[in-house]
């Protein structure tokens, strides 16, 4: 029991121990290895839900897992928001491309017809990649972790905007293994992929406080995210140009009105933790 106890008090320590480890152990053999690399990729990308069931389970027995696994199906929020995660990542970046445009700097946003091995040459084929970023391509594998983990016991100590900067650190040093392999992807500086992780988690957040602790919206979210950076290409990533000045204004922008938003109310996202245990 004291034993119990103890690892109750420094749970997501505890956690986050057992998740970088196996992580970093699949991604290891994974981009060490021809035949090994799809099959532990993705079981290292599946390591912070898998862990969250674990230590759920550990914690809090099957209750805890019934709440967890119910954050997923959170789907009657405000409409708003669904408009939000569908339109939000595409006007990011054509809306800076529009303003280049207007104020006569030459600017073109390069899109992909392909990801990986899949071309996107019908919607069925758009789909079917949609899906595959999102079982795939971390969302599915992550959020169960991240946001449904590790972000309410952060929110319980802390206010939601250095609960983010927090979370976002920790979810920028779980992906060092793609950084320091090479990974296709990751081909940027490690402080630009820093704030722009920060960036996403403040968004992630607010989402998250602002639909009960929808799970179902952060994992489409996530995955429309990924999926339409996957396709634009993003030079403004490595590049510094008059697009990433006005990117980043409009961002800051954004991050200025959900964090007076966050600090209004700050007491939000107890909805979600009285909706669940409804």
């Amino acid at each position: 029991m004291i034993i119990i106890k103890n690892l109750k008090e420094h749970e997501i320590i505890v956690y986050l121990i057992m998740t970088f480890l196996f992580t970093w152990i699949f991604w290891s053999i994974a981009f060490t290895s021809t035949n090994l690399n799809g099959p532990f990729r993705i079981a290292g990308s599946f390591m912070p839900s898998i862990m969250s069931m674990i230590f759920t389970g550990y914690y809090d027995g099957f209750n805890g897992i019934k709440k967890l696994l119910k954050k997923l199906v959170i789907w009657k929020v405000n409409p708003l928001f669904y408009a939000f995660i569908f339109v939000y990542t595409a006007m990011s970046i054509y809306i800076p491309s529009f303003i280049c445009s207007i104020i006569g700097v030459n600017y073109k946003i390069i899109i992909n017809n392909h990801i990986s091995s899949f071309q996107l040459n019908s919607p069925l084929t758009i789909l079917n990649c949609f899906f595959a970023v999102m079982i795939f391509g971390g969302p599915v594998g992550e959020e169960l972790g991240w946001r449904g983990f590790v972000l309410p016991k952060l929110l319980k100590r802390i206010n939601p905007l250095i609960s983010s900067i927090i979370l976002g650190i920790i979810w920028t040093s779980w992906h060092i293994p793609m950084f320091y392999f090479h990974v296709p992807g990751y081909d940027i500086s490690f402080i630009s992929y820093l704030l722009e992780t920060i960036y996403l988690t403040i968004l992630f957040t607010w989402l998250y406080n602002n639909t009960k602790g929808s799970l179902l919206i952060i994992i489409l979210f996530h995955s429309i995210d990924n999926f339409v950076m996957s396709i634009c290409f993003n030079d403004f990533m490595t590049n510094f140009n008059i697009y990433t000045v006005i990117l980043w204004i409009i961002r800051i922008l954004i991050l200025i009105c959900i964090t007076f938003n966050m600090i209004r109310k700050p007491l939000k996202r107890l909805e979600y933790e009285n909706h669940i245990n409804t």
